[in-house]
């Protein structure tokens, strides 16, 4: 900020000493220039504080000085050599280089902004088209005397945009909940607006017909400091912060107005280029429908993914994975109503991790979430592919085996059980030995799915008050010697996990 205001002060210095005079244009568009550039080094640095959609901000305010830059560069080459074409793509930029900071109002605070995606990419190439028509409106159509200014008959069209830029970035400030980007666009909002006033006093008020040199200069140069102060000043909200209210989510259907901004304008602009290249115009508003349905059919693949990601969230358990309590008992419900209709048995496991307490007690409520995880693998291995397995809560697991009679339910438990009881779980270097205690039920046709869970329930504290490490109760346990005989010879081989 020091160094902005000693420039605009020997600026000031030029500007009363030599004028108009030679070399005082040159000297003028020299300390411009380097107002610049101290300004770009404030942008960056700030960009390099910020972290999210602050950081885009930023980005996107360096790449506007970039190029007012390139104009300005172009306008002191000028001052040597003048040059007509020169002159024309330096009126052109410094006309239009608010542009890409005009693409900040697209920046999404609810996702991490400051990378690449499909929708950053379709927004920038519509800016692009907002730029393509806008050559073809103030400059390809026009015809100016002077070809360093606009044309006298698109100055309120000019305005017009330009004032549109400035309002959306200052609803974009009144609409959002967000500290961050109510500063960054409020305060960039006023700038703009500002400017917009310093351009409309060149071409309308007491600038107008003033060569470079002159005390408007010095207007110039204080457009270039005010933006210096705000990126030196800029101090992004602490991230570690954390509120005790829930956080809400920015998106309403107001925001979306602005990915409508620039289509808009496109389509303003077409509705004049029309009137004296038809198909020009047409060429211009397809691509910018184009990329507005493209934009749209993203947007919608997204909200669909996003819809998918929310149902498979609110039916699983988010520590294992399973089934929850809710879509476990709705599963089982299902079931039942399907074995009513087509005369077979359902058979109900509840399964109870014996003495988990103790391991979370012991070696900490992280490695017992990893055993859980353990587990709860190990019996999905077990289970048949149209079972189901789900999470009740705590240590505790419920299985749905249709099709299951007494019998082949207490084999599936067994098999459960011998899984899990050969498992040796290393956390710390010292071993964890988990096993199960598991509690069967059948069901009958037009079976109760509440009375079906109290019989496992109860099958369950009988296996707990016999011992743990068993399934109850043990029907048709002597039919099945044989299977459980060939699970317990094949679950011999010990599987270890390392925590």
């Amino acid at each position: 900020m020091t160094l902005a205001g000693l420039l605009w002060l020997a600026h000031a210095g030029v500007v009363v000493t030599l004028g108009t005079r030679p070399p005082g244009p040159t000297w003028s568009d020299l300390i411009q220039f380097a107002l610049g550039g101290v300004l770009i080094c404030a942008v960056l640095n700030a960009a390099g504080r910020s972290e999210g959609l602050a950081r885009s901000f930023w980005r996107l305010t360096a790449f506007a000085y970039a190029a007012w830059m390139v104009a300005q560069g172009l306008s002191l080459y000028n001052d040597f050599a003048v040059s007509a074409s020169v002159s024309w793509i330096t009126n052109l930029l410094f006309c239009f280089w608010f542009a890409p900071l005009a693409m900040a109002v697209f920046l999404d605070p609810d996702r991490d902004a400051g990378y690449l995606d499909t929708l950053i990419i379709l927004d920038f190439i519509q800016a692009v088209l907002v730029c393509i028509a806008a050559y073809l409106y103030f400059f390809y159509l026009p015809k100016s005397e002077d070809p360093s200014e606009l044309a006298h008959s698109v100055w309120a069209p000019y305005f017009v945009g330009y004032g549109s830029v400035v309002g959306a970035f200052l609803l974009r400030a009144v609409v959002s909940r967000s500290a961050d980007v109510r500063a960054l666009f409020g305060r960039m909002g006023i700038f703009l607006g500002l400017s917009g006033c310093v351009d409309a006093l060149f071409y309308y008020g007491p600038g107008r017909g003033l060569s470079t040199g002159a005390w408007f200069d010095l207007l110039w140069s204080a457009l270039l400091v005010g933006p210096t102060v705000i990126a030196v000043t800029w101090k992004q909200a602490e991230s570690s912060e954390i509120s005790s209210e829930p956080s809400r989510r920015e998106k309403h259907i107001y925001s979306e107005i602005f990915y409508l901004f620039y289509p808009l304008l496109v389509l303003f602009m077409s509705l004049r280029i029309a009137r004296e290249r038809l198909g020009l115009a047409a060429l211009v508003v397809l691509l910018s429908f184009v990329c507005s349905s493209a934009r749209q059919l993203v947007t919608r693949q997204r909200l669909l993914v996003a819809k998918d990601a929310l149902r498979r969230e609110a039916s699983r358990d988010s520590l294992t994975s399973l089934w929850n309590r809710k879509a476990i008992l709705d599963i089982l419900e299902r079931e039942l109503l399907r074995s009513e209709r087509d005369q077979f048995p359902v058979g109900l496991i509840m399964v109870d991790v014996d003495h988990f307490k103790t391991v979370n007690d012991t070696r900490g409520h992280a490695a017992g979430d990893a055993v859980l995880r353990i587990i709860a693998t190990g019996i999905a291995a077990m289970v048949r592919p149209y079972d189901s397995v789900g999470r009740c809560g705590g240590e505790e697991f419920l299985i749905v085996a249709p099709g299951c009679g007494p019998a082949e339910t207490w084999e599936l438990a067994e098999r459960v059980r011998l899984h899990v009881a050969g498992c040796n779980i290393m956390v710390g270097g010292a071993g964890v030995k988990v096993t199960l205690s598991l509690g069967i039920a059948t069901s009958r046709p037009s079976a109760d799915a509440e009375k079906l869970l109290h019989a496992a329930d109860t099958a369950l504290y009988q296996a707990k008050n016999a011992g743990r490490n068993r399934v109850e109760p043990r029907v048709a346990a002597e039919a099945s010697r044989a299977a459980g005989a060939a699970q317990s010879s094949s679950a011999a081989t010990d599987r270890d996990f390392w925590l």
